[in-house]
């Protein structure tokens, strides 16, 4: 009985060990990173330190298809000029589904390796003593006519990288329906939680973020890979002009509209331009229309019960995306929390 019951605990205890060892060497509180220039500030490494993170995901360079050159080109990628403060990260190659429709399977061989030599062309510039990478993140929104193509290049990535693990982005469409999508063929998918609907329509309230769209899109039955998760804590404000979409306003927020002679508030999230002006870089005219985006920390927190179900102990948990103007919206409290309610 004494040896049964002493094989119970060590199987227990190997088990949470593993687990453990699994998130430290991936990293669990992450944000993404996005910009074209690494650069962190004094004040934004203390606040990154203040969170906790461990990791980022930095966007590496972007792929599109060339009409000139008829082939897959990597564009111009991120320019390090800082050393990393945190211990794990994860390289992010965005390649556009136009790719996936133009290539062939030879064309995706070659293209995997122009992006190997890229990737290690970009990190030999990149200081990482103190940092390590042990995945690459492919972010795309495959369709299900180029599912096909899609995954045989991240199965012709992973033996150009065998010693690293290939890990592909996942829209809300994919997780819900996995039959049409596809399943690909990766250990980890990061669950991108946001842009359900297009900011382009007029007639919806917040094209980054609705909670009663959300909660259509995640399942019952759990999605048959692990699951990390990107929370989206972004914003901006959409111009419209007679109904029509004129384009996005950037970093723009609540206290940039209030007590603004410019504006003339009409809602919570819109209001109306009052006279002819430049904002961004875009000419605004009076009675354009502008609409506020974001997400509530408590909009976050009705995510978080929502997403559960779907995620493991060993999940990462992602912030999207790193900018100093977007993370004052919040108080730092309330990003621990997200953490915290994710057990991390």
């Amino acid at each position: 009985m004494k040896t049964t019951v002493f094989k119970i605990f060590l199987v227990a205890l190997l088990f949470t060990t593993s687990i453990s060892c699994s998130q430290k060497e991936r990293g669990s509180r992450s944000f993404c990173y996005w910009k074209t220039e690494f650069k962190l500030s004094c004040e934004e490494k203390d606040l990154m330190k203040a969170f906790g993170v461990d990791h980022l995901y930095i966007r590496f360079f972007d792929v599109d298809w060339s009409k000139t050159m008829h082939q897959a080109m990597p564009i111009e990628g991120v320019r390090f000029n800082d050393t990393l403060s945190v211990s794990f990260y994860t390289p992010v190659v965005f390649i556009t589904n136009n790719v996936f429709e133009k290539s062939l399977e030879k064309d995706l061989d070659s293209l995997s390796i122009r992006i190997q030599k890229r990737i290690e062309q970009i990190n030999s510039k990149f200081e990482t003593q103190n940092s390590k990478f042990t995945e690459i993140l492919i972010d795309c929104d495959w369709s299900p006519s180029t599912k096909e193509k899609y995954f045989y290049f991240l199965k012709r990535l992973k033996l150009d990288f065998p010693e690293k693990e290939i890990a592909s982005t996942l829209r809300l469409w994919q997780l819900k329906n996995p039959e049409t999508a596809g399943i690909p063929p990766v250990k980890h998918c990061l669950l991108m939680c946001y842009n359900l609907q297009s900011a382009k329509d007029y007639a919806i309230e917040n094209s980054i973020i609705s909670l009663d769209e959300f909660e259509k899109y995640i399942p019952k039955k759990k999605y048959p890979l692990a699951l990390d998760v990107a929370l989206p804590i972004y914003h901006w404000a959409v111009l419209f002009r007679e109904g029509r979409f004129e384009g996005l306003l950037g970093d723009m927020n609540k206290k940039d509209f209030d007590k603004n002679p410019l504006f003339e508030k009409i809602s919570d999230t819109k209001y109306r331009v009052t006279t002819d002006s430049v904002i961004d870089n875009f000419f605004i005219r009076k009675s354009d229309e502008i609409r506020l985006e974001g997400v509530s920390s408590d909009d976050l927190q009705t995510m978080v019960e929502l997403l559960k179900p779907q995620l493991g102990k060993s999940s990462r948990i992602s912030f999207f995306a790193w900018n100093h103007t977007y993370i004052q919206n919040y108080e730092n409290s309330e990003i621990k929390n997200i953490y915290a309610a994710f057990g991390k």
